[in-house]
């Protein structure tokens, strides 16, 4: 059976199959005879009640037979005769006493008065069931009828006679609605049942069914019947439909289902011993592989792999632990005190401290800095990281890691330290000497543009025109020279002072530099379109400065014959707050939306556009210091729209 794995599956699901077949064949039975007991039960319950409600009515129809046969004035007191057989009989609606074959007595009178004077011998609807009665010399039911008086019913006969001739009826109605509601209120599920009460009509010969419609030629399930001598009925109690299959249909599916999965486990059975082989054979390699990929992996790498157990103290350290330190494996293996011994005295209290610290806690991860001792005596900063395992209780039971010469990377870091402290000291000595040459710079200049003017002034009238226009060119120099030095001092003096963030209302401090442009605003009738804006973090001096040339600028670069038009937004976006300012000024060509941010960049003459093209080189340096960074898109003739961002700060 091993040798053959699907043999021995479709075997064991074959074998499996026939059993549930079986007994699959076994509860189908037992349904069927369940259905039956079911379908009996509810006859014998219908069965009950029917005949209840007759029996009622044959001891009415006897009761008053004896009161007619053997008292006097039966029709004067009919009344209380009447209600008394009644009350003793409670399934019994009206009772009647006919004399021969006429109705001269009914109780109760009120609304059956239509049948008094009426004769049933010569009705030829029910003469045929009255002689039935009479031949039978005891009660028999006719019916269901439609009763003169209304409605339906059926009516109990019972003959009297008189030395043997017949001398009237003793008769009984029951309303055939109601014996047939009190008959049904105990059938459970009726939706599942048929219930039909026939009878063949003795003036027809043709079978009638009542109590329920449907034809049981249409219905598959059990059927059930029982005669009611005393009005010639059969009574029936039949299925729907069977449900003995429907109910084990997912027994079926199931145990299709089981017995595959039998068989599936048998072939999965039959083939493990050559699958155990194989994965054996997989695993081994696995191990070979891994094995040798960690040795070669311990060999590239220049660090110094350890696996620490804590339990028993034993240590395992990669050959590279004596390329990073220099001790032989001798010395490693035997000095115990090993790495107490390599870190630096000054380093020791600490990193024991925090490996107590982390072993006793719930972390799994390990990693400190210190100086280790080398084999030449000399120290190597070295990067310690590993990962702890835990035991079901938490404890420490075992570490692993590596050990990473990082002495460069920290000699590196010393350097840049210092490297930063030369830069910040530069950096304030030429702002000091920045503040000094401007002011150095900015006196000749004064000077120049003074006795320029006092040239002009004392010997203007003796001056041609040409000498006029030297000594304008001269002033405006000094004037422009004096500009700019003021500019590249700003921008020199433009810093960022991390201490100084703070909470920036942001639509005040544009309020405020309209107020500083209010007159420029003014002047050219512009309009300021400032929608939602963020409440931000920033150095806020720095910041007015970005708006204040911003804004400045699309004031500036207006169209002579255009209202200027400047709209102010803000939002947050990817960890950053964007702004956006946009004019309808005289826009920028786009080989220049680079360059327009270069220090003394200027795109058109002094003349018509006046400054010194540092605003804009003022401006990317502030949102630098921010850890932004600032662009313009542009239309020639239709505007700009520049745009810049901010880190934003918790």
């Amino acid at each position: 059976m091993i040798s053959n794995p699907k043999l021995t599956g479709w075997i064991t699901f074959l074998a499996i199959l026939s059993l549930t077949t079986f007994l699959t064949l076994v509860e189908y039975k037992l349904n069927l005879s369940e259905e039956r007991e079911i379908v009996n039960t509810e006859l014998n319950k219908f069965e009950s009640r029917f005949t209840t409600a007759l029996s009622d009515g044959i001891s009415a129809a006897k009761t008053l037979g004896f009161f007619a046969q053997n008292k006097d004035e039966v029709i004067q007191n009919f009344e209380e005769i009447g209600r008394q057989i009644l009350e003793s009989n409670p399934q019994v609606d009206v009772i009647e006493f006919l004399d021969s074959g006429t109705i001269v007595a009914v109780y109760p009178l009120v609304g059956n008065e239509a049948v008094l004077g009426y004769n049933v011998l010569k009705d030829p609807k029910n003469f045929r069931e009255v002689e039935e009665s009479i031949r039978r010399k005891d009660v028999y039911f006719s019916g269901p009828i439609t009763l003169r008086q209304g409605g339906t019913g059926i009516v109990g006969r019972y003959p009297l006679f008189d030395e043997g001739k017949f001398i009237g009826l003793s008769a009984v109605i029951i309303h055939f609605d109601k014996l047939v509601e009190r008959a049904l209120q105990d059938i459970h599920n009726e939706d599942r049942f048929i219930v039909q009460l026939s009878k063949v009509n003795p003036n027809t010969g043709i079978l009638e069914k009542f109590v329920s419609s449907g034809d049981s030629l249409n219905f598959s399930g059990y059927k059930a019947t029982v005669p009611i001598e005393v009005g010639n009925w059969l009574l029936s109690v039949q299925l729907k439909e069977s449900l003995a299959w429907y109910d084990l249909r997912w027994f079926i599916l199931g145990r299709i289902i089981l017995s595959g999965i039998f068989g599936i486990a048998a072939w999965n059975f039959a083939r493990q011993p050559s699958l155990l082989i194989k994965k054996l054979n997989d695993k081994s390699k696995e191990i070979l592989l891994a094995n040798e990929r960690f040795e070669l992996a311990t060999r590239a790498t220049s660090d110094a792999i350890w696996d620490w157990n804590l339990e028993t103290n034993e240590k395992y350290r990669s050959s590279q632990f004596s390329v990073l330190f220099g001790y032989s494996q001798k010395v490693l293996d035997d000095n115990k005190q090993f790495r107490t011994d390599l870190i630096h005295p000054e380093d020791l209290e600490r990193v024991q401290s925090k490996l107590q610290e982390t072993l006793s806690g719930d972390t799994t991860s390990w990693e400190i800095e210190f100086r280790g001792k080398k084999a030449d005596q000399t120290y190597a900063y070295v990067s310690e990281k590993g990962y702890i395992i835990r035991n079901e209780q938490g404890k420490a039971i075992r570490m692993i890691g590596a050990t990473q010469n990082i002495t460069k990377q920290k000699l590196d870091e010393l350097s840049l330290i210092e490297a930063n402290q030369k830069l910040s000291n530069a950096n304030a000595e030429l702002k000091a000497f920045a503040s000094m040459a401007s002011h150095d710079m900015r006196e000749p200049l004064r000077m120049i543009s003074s006795f320029m003017s006092l040239l002009e002034k004392k010997y203007g009238a003796s001056l041609d025109d040409k000498a006029h226009q030297y000594i304008s060119f001269a002033i405006d120099g000094a004037k422009r020279l004096t500009l700019l030095i003021h500019d590249l001092l700003d921008y020199s003096k433009v810093g960022f002072d991390s201490n100084l963030i703070e909470s920036i209302n942001t639509k005040d401090l544009i309020q405020e530099v309209m107020a500083l442009k209010s007159a420029l605003i003014q002047e050219n009738n512009a309009t300021l379109i400032i929608e939602e804006l963020p409440n931000i973090k920033g150095v806020k001096m720095p910041l007015r400065i970005l708006f204040q040339n911003l804004i400045g600028n699309a004031l500036k670069y207006r169209k002579p014959d255009t209202k200027p038009e400047i709209k102010i937004s803000g939002k947050e976006e990817n960890g950053f707050w964007k702004f956006s300012i946009k004019d309808n000024g005289i826009g920028i060509e786009a080989d220049y939306l680079e360059a327009i941010f270069g220090i003394l960049k200027r795109l058109h003459p002094k003349e018509k556009y006046p400054g010194t093209g540092m605003g804009l080189a003022v401006c990317r340096k502030i949102i630098l210091q921010h850890e932004g960074k600032i662009w313009a898109e542009s239309t020639p003739g239709i505007g700009s729209e520049f745009f810049f961002t901010i880190k934003k700060h918790e």
